[in-house]
């Protein structure tokens, strides 16, 4: 059995992928990295409560009614 992708692994990479693309991004001089930063870190985390939730939702399926 495959290991299962955890929400904390999948928000970290997100995050970080999207910094890279930031930081790419500002280098070439196309946005202002830390107008971007503020206006969109709420959104990361959203996604990761989303995710959170997502899993425990999973979890709790798999585990049957209480």
């Amino acid at each position: 059995m495959a290991p299962r992708l955890r929400p904390e692994r999948l928000a970290v990479g997100a995050g970080l992928l999207g910094l890279g693309v930031l930081g790419t991004l500002a280098t070439l001089e196309r946005i202002d990295m830390l107008a971007a930063l503020r206006t969109w870190w709420p959104s990361i985390l959203v996604l990761w409560g989303c995710a959170e939730l997502y899993d425990t939702a999973i979890d709790r399926s798999r585990r049957g009614p209480s």
